[in-house]
């Protein structure tokens, strides 16, 4: 299992001002980028080792020219903008980044997106003795897409071995741990086996997260498509992120509606998933959604929801700048981007963001030490109006979870020894509980 950090590197950090665009040269230059790169990266690894992470999942670092780099332009070469001019340089700097990282006990995997690429796309990088082929949208959701991205036929022998091959390449000829799968609802079940078969002989424990989702869609359709695209065990991925989970930790704490009852159902529904070489991957913000601090709205609701996530069996991935609950910007009226703003780093913080960093560090460490907050099973103990306690337990490890969302004082049985906030309880206000 992994506690994952996700990196947008245009808004992270720019550790290299010499590699930066004058924003004319984009197609599309997003108005919060900061023209981050993998210097900036390397920079921080340190403070993502302090905070607990074990493995960063970067997004697209291929040649593009937009800042989110999803319209990608060239499979085998890394984007000018986020690294060096030179290519053998810009190689050179990501296998440092791979190599820092793994010093410090943390994995790399990055985005590739085999659905689609960029219109403005270099054919004359596809392999001569492959013949590749496009075809029109598939899907309501790509037909909003079609403006800018041509769509790979995946039905096609040739254009499936050049995106197999494109895996293959970045396995073998840098010590990467694997790939989270972009729009992976848009690629055929079978390709995804071949993909995950050919990844593995590679290297055998790679990592191969999947995002299957409809952004319209409701947490019944993305569980269904969840059962859907997983398969048997780890036959088509090694994790998939949980967008029912997502849906339902929204919609009951982040907008209050719905029971915290209908919250645990949802949560031990998804957990029948999780099987040996199979764990879902649990989040509550990426970089097509909106912050989660902008849903709730509270920072004592943005701290149950953190101590949640950090008590579901499986994986977690944080979106970078969770750990201080980083806003959005609001004047962003796009859903898919109003979270997509600069990272801010200590220097930069107020009180309020020292405070929440503890917070999360603290509930990290809780989650590395204590295996049942991880791996352990569901146990429901009391479901009532504004209160909800589970038991997590492990052979060798038990503790029970408290949410509590009431306004008045809330007494237990009795007294508690809470891990969260290191001290005895008995009377509870309103938060979140790990209880021994």
């Amino acid at each position: 299992m992994f506690l994952g950090y996700h990196i947008l590197t245009k808004f992270f950090k720019n550790g290299e001002l010499s590699n930066d665009s004058p924003k004319e040269s984009y197609l599309y230059y997003e108005k919060n980028a900061i023209d981050g790169d993998l210097q900036g990266i390397i920079q921080k690894l340190d403070y993502l080792k302090e905070l607990g992470i074990d493995l960063i999942y970067l997004g697209p670092i291929f040649k593009s020219k937009t800042t989110h780099g999803y319209d990608i332009t060239n499979y085998f070469s890394i984007s000018e903008n986020i690294s060096s001019n030179s290519e053998e340089e810009a190689k050179a700097i990501f296998a440092k980044l791979i190599e820092n990282a793994h010093k410090r006990g943390i994995k790399v995997i990055i985005d590739l997106v085999l659905n689609h690429a960029s219109k403005e796309f270099d054919f004359d990088s596809v392999p001569k003795n492959l013949s590749v082929k496009t075809e029109s949208p598939r899907s309501p959701q790509e037909e909003r897409w079609q403006m800018s991205f041509l769509f790979w036929n995946l039905d096609d022998e040739d254009t499936r071995e050049f995106l197999i091959r494109v895996g293959e390449y970045w396995l073998k000829n840098f010590e990467l741990d694997g790939f989270r799968l972009d729009h992976a609802l848009g690629l055929p079940l079978n390709f995804l086996e071949e993909f995950s078969i050919r990844m593995k002989k590679i290297k055998k424990d790679v990592t191969i997260l999947g995002e299957v989702w409809e952004d319209e869609g409701d947490k019944l359709k993305n569980f269904n498509l969840l059962k859907k695209f997983k398969g048997n065990d780890a036959q088509r991925f090694t994790s998939m992120f949980d967008f029912a989970t997502y849906d339902t930790i929204k919609e009951v704490l982040g907008k209050k509606n719905g029971s915290l009852l209908e919250l645990y159902n949802q949560i031990v529904l998804s957990n029948q998933l999780n099987e040996k070489e199979f764990q879902l991957t649990y989040f509550i913000e990426n970089h097509d959604l909106p912050r989660f601090i902008d849903i709730c709205q509270d920072i004592e609701t943005f701290y149950i929801t953190l101590g949640l996530l950090m008590a579901l069996t499986g994986n977690v991935m944080l979106e970078y700048g969770n750990e201080i609950a980083l806003k959005g910007d609001q004047t962003i009226h796009n859903f898919h981007e109003s979270g997509r703003v600069a990272m801010k780093f200590k220097e930069d913080w107020s009180e309020q963001e020292k405070k929440t960093f503890n917070y999360c560090k603290n509930l990290v460490d809780l989650r590395k030490v204590h295996s049942s907050l991880s791996s352990g099973s569901y146990e429901l103990i009391n479901s009532e109006e504004n209160l909800l306690i589970f038991k997590k337990k492990t052979t060798y490890d038990e503790i029970k979870v408290l949410i509590y969302t009431g306004e008045q004082a809330y007494q237990l049985d009795k007294e508690y020894f809470d891990l969260i906030s290191n001290n005895k309880v008995l009377k509870l206000k309103r938060g979140i509980y790990y209880l021994q």
